[in-house]
């Protein structure tokens, strides 16, 4: 049996706190398409704007989420990423950009290989594809990531 004084668990406590003060950080890593990405090419309105469209659908086009599910879909290799940083002391800076390349590649893969809802006929034959959220490939090609500080202002919560 250990046994353990208090002033023991205080020194802990303070090991602890200091180790976890080390990966504090008010660093966000924002996916998506942010609204500076500018303009798409055939509709005119921002990549941003088309993606939100997109995300959550209107009266002439139905809600086909890409985004948190897209990024979703890295959450095991994003804490796979942050533990070996943890682990080999880098900078929690480098892992949140390696986060934000990862989420980009999930997110655009799973752009490429969503099909429901599926595109009207009319759209399919005007498009030749019936992948409902590329065309182009211009809007899929806008999804990126931010390295930030501070809490985002913008986007999916």
């Amino acid at each position: 049996m250990i046994k353990l004084s208090v002033s023991d668990v205080k020194s802990i406590q303070r090991t602890v706190t200091k180790e976890l003060e080390k990966l504090s950080t008010d660093n966000f890593v924002t996916v998506g398409i942010h609204e500076d990405t500018g303009n798409h090419p055939d509709s005119g309105m921002t990549n941003a704007t088309l993606g939100a469209i997109q995300h959550f659908g209107n009266d002439h086009i139905p809600a086909r989420p890409w985004l948190d599910v897209g990024v979703e879909s890295g959450n095991a290799e994003y804490l796979s990423i942050i533990k070996t940083a943890i682990e080999d002391q880098e900078p929690l800076e480098h892992a949140l950009n390696r986060v934000g390349v990862v989420a980009v590649g999930r997110t655009q893969q799973y752009m490429t290989q969503l099909r429901s809802p599926s595109n009207a006929e009319s759209t399919i034959t005007r498009k030749g594809s019936a992948n409902p959220l590329i065309d182009t490939g211009e809007l899929r090609a806008s999804v990126n990531y931010k390295l930030q500080s501070g809490k985002p202002e913008e986007g999916i919560e």
